[in-house]
């Protein structure tokens, strides 16, 4: 039997330790725009959701409880089949959507969370009672 974890509780897994760690220059980090996926992109971002690639990389924006500022992690797809997605996620969560995913933080871990393509149209939205707000807002796909 396979075993799915909410991507909420992925989340508070894998940012419990490094949520409130501040950055090491001591700078303070700029707030991310209210909304990372303009309007007008919305069903191009649909679209890819639909149609998951390996390569892809899953952008969620979440906001930990208590914390002032929006926060960004990636969800890199490894294997795709016709009914669902495999996704490792990366290390470490970061301040901006457009992080350089070369980054050893950023890349990919060696943990594998499956998810149907139901669930993948669902990272879409924000998940009533999700305390971290968290939703998909971007694909990194390579051209």
């Amino acid at each position: 039997m396979r075993h799915l974890l909410p991507l909420s509780s992925a989340l508070f897994l894998l940012l419990a330790a490094g949520c409130n760690k501040s950055k090491p220059d001591g700078g303070q980090e700029q707030a991310a725009p209210a909304s990372a996926a303009a309007p007008d992109s919305a069903a191009a971002l649909r679209a890819q959701v639909a149609a998951p690639q390996a390569g892809d990389v899953y952008v969620v924006q979440f906001q930990p409880p208590g914390a002032a500022q929006r926060r960004y992690f990636f969800y890199h797809v490894f294997r795709v089949t016709p009914d669902s997605a495999y996704l490792h996620p990366a290390r470490k969560d970061a301040a901006d959507a457009a992080a350089d995913l070369a980054q050893p933080d950023f890349q990919a871990s060696a943990n594998t969370m499956a998810y149907s393509r139901a669930e993948l149209a669902e990272l879409l939205q924000e998940q009533p009672g999700d305390v971290n707000k968290a939703r998909l807002v971007q694909v990194r796909r390579a051209q």
